[in-house]
């Protein structure tokens, strides 16, 4: 009579096998097997071009935001730092007491707290800028990123009354920037890499998956699914989810729709003529924008799904963005949304660039190695014809 092989040896291994070796194993993989950085090349670059813009636009009013005089004086920060009453979250079921959890310094910090002459408030956003111009293209990353996240901090703690989403996730985006190899490939670090290995006359060393790369991919997959989950069972406590109202309510509302677009208004005119169609839109996309929040962070893990996922979050966040203003937000959410992408469509992508590139590169070096026709050339052939 046979008898079985012990568990562990049915696949050649003397490891013990069973329901929480698999759990062990598999969350194991999950969050410490390498992964191809190049996804978040992409994601630094984007994320780098949309903060160099946020922070371009605060120039505008740079004064009148951190400015010992500004929007929120000085005695006002003061204030929010060492006086306010902070109070906690209570750590049971009661409902809390009126007494203030912690009163004096609070765990805030900016540069710009330290900062009154005008000169140096200027000198001191050129230099933020500038970091984070380095940090867009890859130089000296690992430093350019901590520079670029301390510059965030220092205009979020400076105006916090100003604070909304798009701060939020900038924030997050830039931590897990600085926990990554983000400068491992498309930047100025691994192109310096490549000329140094080619001066010593030696290949270019190949960029090769590490495990802080997925793990780095692994955290911005996890927090967005938080965020959508959070954002999609908070919505279920208000009544205008329930009823279909609440798209029609953004839509129609003044203080975010373009209604200075007569086009705009008409269309709402429209569907507000034709019962059916308005159903179908308003109704319809309030429990799609549920359905789509509730589920993602559960269906986004499955291959077959994921596109269509994805899909749904970019058509959501693009009317955001067009609809409600939230531009930038909107955009920063897509680019914590490219660490759903796979590896493979990042190649994909860059590829179709660099050849777009390369095509645009010989087109004007012909062009500037054309022979010039000079007018005495071209008589005789005008003659000759």
């Amino acid at each position: 009579m046979k008898t079985l092989p012990p568990p562990g040896e049915l696949n050649g291994t003397n490891e013990p096998s069973g329901l929480l070796t698999s759990i062990a194993r598999a969350w194991d993989r999950f969050w410490f097997s390498r992964a191809d950085p190049l996804p978040l090349g992409v994601i630094r670059i984007f994320t780098g071009l949309v903060i160099l813009y946020v922070h371009l636009i605060y120039s505008m009013d740079l004064l009148a935001m951190v400015a010992p005089d500004g929007w929120l004086d000085r005695s006002a920060t003061d204030y929010l730092r060492k006086e306010f009453p902070f109070y906690g979250v209570p750590n049971d079921w009661s409902m809390g007491t009126n007494k203030p959890a912690a009163t004096g310094q609070k765990a805030i910090w900016s540069v710009y707290f330290h900062l009154d002459d005008p000169a140096w408030i200027v000198a001191t956003h050129v230099g933020f800028l500038t970091a984070m111009f380095l940090f867009t293209i890859g130089v000296a990353t690992r430093l350019t990123a901590v520079l670029t996240w301390v510059g965030v901090m220092s205009y979020i703690q400076r105006l916090p009354v100003f604070m909304y989403g798009m701060d939020t996730i900038m924030n997050i985006l830039c931590i897990y920037l600085i926990v990554a190899p983000s400068g491992a490939t498309l930047s100025v670090d691994r192109l310096l890499q490549k000329w140094w290995a080619r001066r010593k006359g030696l290949a270019p060393p190949p960029v090769k998956p590490s495990v802080s790369a997925n793990f780095s991919l692994r955290l911005m997959q996890v927090h967005f699914c938080i965020i959508y989950l959070a954002s999609g069972l908070s919505k279920l406590q208000g009544p205008a989810w329930w009823t279909g109202n609440a798209v029609w309510g953004t839509l129609a509302n003044y203080s975010f729709a373009p209604m200075n677009w007569p086009v705009y208004v008409e269309f709402l005119r429209f569907l507000s003529e034709h019962r059916l169609l308005w159903e179908i839109i308003m109704t319809g996309g309030t429990y799609a924008t549920l359905a789509l929040e509730i589920s993602f962070p559960f269906l986004v893990w499955r291959p077959k799904l994921r596109w269509l996922m994805l899909c749904g979050s970019v058509l959501m966040h693009t009317g955001i963005g067009l609809i409600m203003g939230l531009s930038t937000f909107s955009l920063f959410m897509l680019c914590l949304a490219l660490a759903f992408v796979p590896a493979q469509t990042h190649h994909a992508f860059v590829n179709l660039l660099s050849h777009k590139f390369q095509g645009l590169g010989e087109f004007f070096r012909a062009k500037k190695n054309r022979p010039v026709v000079t007018s005495q050339e071209k008589e005789p052939a005008l003659a000759g014809s």
